[in-house]
């Protein structure tokens, strides 16, 4: 049965960007050309809405699907009509942040928020209490910002976002939860028709489409969701410890803590958008945009790999952060090398 839901959830998206495609071209719903972005014509943001719709979709004729879906769903729906509004509008971050804030309190409403850290002090579990809200809200938008930033290239979002899932329908396969496994599928099912427009196959770069802040936002809010899912509530249900999920989401969230720490440093607003990611530091050095995509993509599934094998070897929670962080700051070394060289580089080439 899953695998017919499947080929219905590819099918529809597919169609729904075609579809979509038009319309968000007489709406002036575009990515337009800048000194930050490397393609040359006015590109239609509809990835995300085609994705949400899609899934929504299954969502209605599947209704006994996944606890908890129909109010992540409606949390989406906000993000989503926000993200659309700041991709035709370009928002201020104010009105951006509050949305994100009200799509965590519709979740944290049906009972899904990090109430623990899980066993990360000496083997000692760090409950949350009251606390576990505002540390919920504080990872919804770091999760939602970190995937929304690190879109700068062609089929970097969707591959990020496949690996993510995958790990998970790795995690919910282990742990014997089919509801979750299928649902997990279906995610990916509905990012490969985005991903196939997005660089350009089959139909090369005259059907090419963007995921848009829509889309990017909303891929963020459901990972976040996934692993509360898989790490947070009772004991016996719960098949990740909470430390695992930061291995999952590597990739985005050390770019966007790297990329933020550095406009710091520097005075400068950390919510302002620059050449500073990790693809734009690739490209300066001199990679392609391909070459760039297959290295970071294989940091993420490095990533991904990581953290259901210290999952299914019940790694020490403490531990694995300790490696978590080692990881980050080797990874500020490397780009801070990378950073001198790409501006050497260009220099050179200049």
């Amino acid at each position: 049965m899953i695998w017919g839901d499947i080929i219905v959830v590819f099918i529809s998206c597919f169609s729904l960007l075609l579809i979509i495609r038009n319309v968000s071209l007489k709406l002036n719903l575009v990515d337009k050309p800048n000194y930050r972005k490397t393609h040359s014509n006015n590109t239609p943001l509809v990835g995300g809405v085609s994705i949400y719709f899609s899934i929504l979709f299954f969502n209605f004729y599947n209704a006994d699907s996944v606890d908890h879906s129909a109010m992540f769903m409606a949390g989406s729906a906000l993000l989503l009509f926000v993200g659309v509004l700041d991709d035709r509008y370009d928002l201020p971050v104010l009105p951006r942040i509050v949305a994100q804030a009200v799509a965590g309190v519709i979740v944290m409403i049906d009972g899904v928020y990090l109430c623990s850290l899980g066993e990360v002090w000496f083997g000692n579990e760090v409950l949350l209490g009251s606390a576990g809200y505002f540390i919920t809200l504080l990872a919804i938008w770091a999760a939602i910002n970190a995937f929304n930033m690190v879109d700068g290239i062609d089929g970097l979002l969707g591959g990020l976002g496949i690996t993510t899932f995958t790990g998970l329908l790795i995690i919910f396969s282990l742990a014997a939860m089919p509801k979750l496994v299928n649902y997990c599928l279906i995610f990916i099912a509905a990012l490969l028709p985005f991903i196939f427009l997005n660089i350009g196959f089959p139909f090369g770069s005259r059907l090419k489409i963007f995921m848009g802040d829509a889309g990017s936002t909303f891929i963020g809010f459901s990972i976040i969701w996934f692993i509360m899912i898989a790490s947070q509530g009772d004991p016996q249900r719960h098949v990740i410890a909470p430390a695992t999920g930061l291995w999952f989401i590597a990739v985005p969230l050390i770019d966007m803590v790297a990329v933020m720490m550095e406009r710091i440093l520097r005075r400068k607003n950390p919510f302002r958008p620059d050449r500073t990611h990790l693809h734009h530091l690739l490209i300066t050095y001199g990679f392609s945009h391909f070459k760039t995509l297959v290295i970071i993509l294989i940091f993420s599934i490095l990533g991904m790999i990581m953290g259901v094998l210290m999952e299914v070897c019940h790694v020490n929670e403490m531990f694995s952060v300790f490696v978590f962080i080692l990881v980050f700051f080797v990874f500020l070394i490397c780009r801070n090398i990378l950073s001198r060289l790409s501006v050497k580089n260009k220099v050179l080439n200049f």
